[in-house]
């Protein structure tokens, strides 16, 4: 079973997450660059990407990922200037638009992806060969160009992804890359399908916490249920990543500190377990955000505890 934290590098600020780890079973760590806006991941993430933080994670017999929204890393932002074309149209004025993700029904925009997501790869190695590299982070980043109007936002993402992981397999014939649904892809893809090596990873961010993911008198979580087994129609369970809010304390926070305690209970946890164990699904991870020495001084770590022990029931 993947057990596995999400967490940024000024996470690290007072805690020996590679010990802490260690010592709660859990066996996955996942490193987010934090922020909405326009970065580069690489530079974000420093030397958290580099081999000698690789080789510490790996001594102490843990897994490492790297998670990113990685829009700007795959397409040049500068680009703008010269290729507008590469960029998406916006809906209602007609306008290309340098924010955003790109126009993936241009062939030159597809190569780009391909190369950049190769290049990106070679500096964000995972110790499982699975790479996670993301649309923008907000709705809204994709194409209404003629040529793409006709694609839904899941397909134009897929699409995207597709393009990617074929040259990220020539390069390492391992390697696998994620299709990430939130936010606005929770809706299935409609003309497009997964190529060889793509895999599911599903993110639930607005879910209610106080209701099991299956709970089918909560009108919330129904509908990312009901989501998630439509899309298992068309991705293998047994690859198939959940990426949990369940310690995400950067979103019941509201994203800015003082932190607060993320909504977590151990009842239901449990009952998430379960539930998407019942699909095939063995591969869990959650956000951890804003979980630094600061946050264990003041809030202590009970629901840290809570989810180590949970899956490690399930391992057992």
């Amino acid at each position: 079973m993947k057990k596995g934290l999400v967490i940024t590098p000024e996470d690290f600020n007072g805690v020996d997450w590679i010990a802490k780890m260690k010592e709660l079973g859990l066996n996955t760590l996942g490193l987010h660059p934090a922020g909405v806006a326009s970065h580069d991941v690489t530079a974000v993430l420093g030397d958290y990407a580099k081999e000698e933080f690789r080789k510490r994670v790996a001594d102490a017999g843990l897994d490492l990922e790297y998670e990113d929204h990685a829009a700007d890393s795959l397409l040049d932002r500068s680009l703008f200037k010269t290729h507008p074309e590469y960029f998406p149209m916006h809906c209602i004025s007609g306008e290309r638009r340098e924010k955003g993700n790109w126009c993936i029904s241009n062939p030159d925009v597809a190569e780009l992806l391909a190369s950049n997501a190769v290049n990106l790869a070679e500096k964000l190695v995972p110790s499982t060969h699975r790479h996670y590299f993301w649309s923008c982070d907000f709705p809204g980043g994709w194409c209404h160009c003629p040529a793409c109007s006709g694609m839904t936002v899941s397909d134009q993402n897929l699409a995207s992804v597709n393009a990617m992981a074929k040259a990220l397999r020539e390069a390492d014939p391992q390697a696998e890359l994620a299709y990430l649904a939130y936010l606005n892809h929770y809706e299935m893809p409609e003309k497009v399908e997964p190529a060889e090596g793509v895999f599911l990873e599903f993110a639930p961010i607005t879910r209610c916490p106080r209701h099991a993911i299956n709970d089918p008198d909560c009108a919330v979580n129904r509908v990312y249920w009901n989501s998630l087994k439509r899309h298992l129609n068309l991705f293998a369970p047994e690859k198939t990543h959940i990426l949990e809010y369940w310690l995400d304390v950067s979103f019941y926070s509201h994203y800015k500190k003082p932190a607060v305690k993320p909504v977590l209970f151990r009842d239901v946890l449990r009952r998430d377990i379960e539930a998407y164990m019942s699909l095939g699904i063995s591969r869990f991870t959650t956000f951890a955000v804003y979980m630094d020495g600061e946050y264990f001084r003041s809030c202590g770590d009970e629901e840290l505890r809570i989810y180590a022990d949970v899956l490690n029931e399930f391992d057992s």
